[in-house]
């Protein structure tokens, strides 16, 4: 009561850094599936199962597409996770790397690190690389930290929570140079930014998901190049080219395809227009708060991701004032934990942990018009003063 709800302020498709809702298009095809009873097992081989396999493959060739590559590259997964996981267990796996010393991104997504983590655990030898100031991985830090028995790099397309693109395409040239496995996980860049091209990019493994171009939860994809070292991890049969066993989830599948569709269709104009809103946003929030701090302001970032420092206003508080009044932001990554804490991408990049504490990103996408600009900004405005007048009592 008493506060202004800005109608379309929460997360939208298509360039939202969470997760996005499904696109209309895509819940209409996922809907005429599930009407039509159609229920056949895509590994059987009569009428119904042929049916299912049709949209699988289907799917394959839309998600092959958008990507630049053969559909034979395309493995299904459930998801990021799964993909990060099994292009970094799977390849360290295989025995076919140079050797068991592996380079990784220190603000990665947390499926990324924990991975490494564990790796790590096991005995292989880990280099952590942090970005710059700016959030920026140089390929000349990732040349200092190879070694002779390197064996994969793992190095992120765009980071999850300031939004900066990373210079892959020379990272992965580099890395192709010298034998060196080389991982992308593109689950935010895909979508964003004009291009996701794994075979420019000289990758062997690249993740993307679903959720994140206004397809359905639950499915995502790793590009794994012909001849790249792998093994699977799910043991069953022989499905995804035996790399992730199990039955394929074909409803998901078909929205996925679906929204990849979409997504090849789309001209780039959408992008401009919410890098006009987010930029806007940005000047309205450094006009009203002067000790704002843009995280990675002179970066090249993802159009629709603003991340900002308010001092002495925790991020948690600034998340649950801004959600009672209408507006949907995070405060690091949604998927490092239940609950708020210090961010590592921020931590990564050298700063402190009030600063940590302290960050917000808001990302914006088709949901959101200019006229929502001026009252979020007055909004965190006037939640900003409410938490520090908390903090001074």
């Amino acid at each position: 009561p008493g506060h202004q709800k800005i109608e379309s302020l929460a997360l939208h498709p298509t360039c939202s850094s969470t997760t996005t809702p499904l696109h209309p298009e895509v819940a209409e095809v996922m809907g005429d599936w599930i009407r039509s009873g159609q229920f056949g097992n895509p590994s059987s081989i009569h009428s119904v199962g042929r049916a299912a396999r049709s949209r699988v493959e289907d799917a394959r060739e839309s998600v092959a597409q958008i990507l630049g590559v053969s559909p034979s590259e395309i493995v299904f997964t459930s998801g990021g996770s799964e993909a990060d996981n099994l292009a970094i267990l799977g390849a360290t796996a295989s025995g076919k790397l140079k050797g068991r010393h592996l380079v990784v991104t220190s603000f990665e997504h947390p499926a990324v690190l924990e991975s490494f983590k564990h790796l790590e655990s096991e005995g292989w030898e880990v280099t952590w690389v942090d970005p710059d100031g700016n959030g920026i991985i140089s390929p000349d830090v990732i040349l200092k930290a190879l070694r002779p028995n390197t064996g994969l790099v793992s190095v992120m397309a765009a980071n999850n929570e300031v939004g900066t693109i990373q210079p892959v395409a020379a990272i992965g040239k580099l890395l192709h140079s010298m034998g060196i496995a080389f991982h992308c996980d593109a689950v935010q860049a895909l979508g964003k930014i004009p291009q996701v091209r794994p075979r420019d990019w000289q990758v062997d493994f690249l993740t993307i998901s679903a959720h994140k171009i206004n397809g359905p939860k639950g499915v995502g994809a790793l590009y794994v190049r012909k001849g790249a070292p792998l093994k699977g991890l799910t043991l069953g049969g022989p499905h995804e080219r035996g790399f992730r066993a199990g039955t394929e989830n074909v409803l998901g599948l078909i929205g996925f395809g679906k929204a990849a569709d979409l997504l090849r269709l789309h001209d780039g104009s959408e992008a401009e227009r919410i890098r006009a809103m987010r930029n806007e946003l940005q000047q309205e929030l450094e006009r009203r708060l002067p000790d704002l701090i843009v995280n990675s302001a002179t970066a090249n970032r993802l159009p629709n991701t603003l991340n900002i420092t308010i001092p002495g206003c925790k991020s948690d508080l600034m998340v649950m004032g801004l959600d009672m009044r209408g507006a949907a932001v995070s405060a690091g990554s949604a998927c490092a934990s239940g609950s708020v804490k210090f961010s590592h991408v921020l931590l990564a990049m050298g700063k402190g942990k009030e600063a940590a504490s302290s960050s917000l990103r808001f990302s914006l996408g088709l949901g959101n018009e200019s006229k929502d600009i001026l009252p979020l900004a007055e909004m965190v405005v006037e939640v900003a003063a409410s938490v520090r007048g908390l903090s001074s009592h």
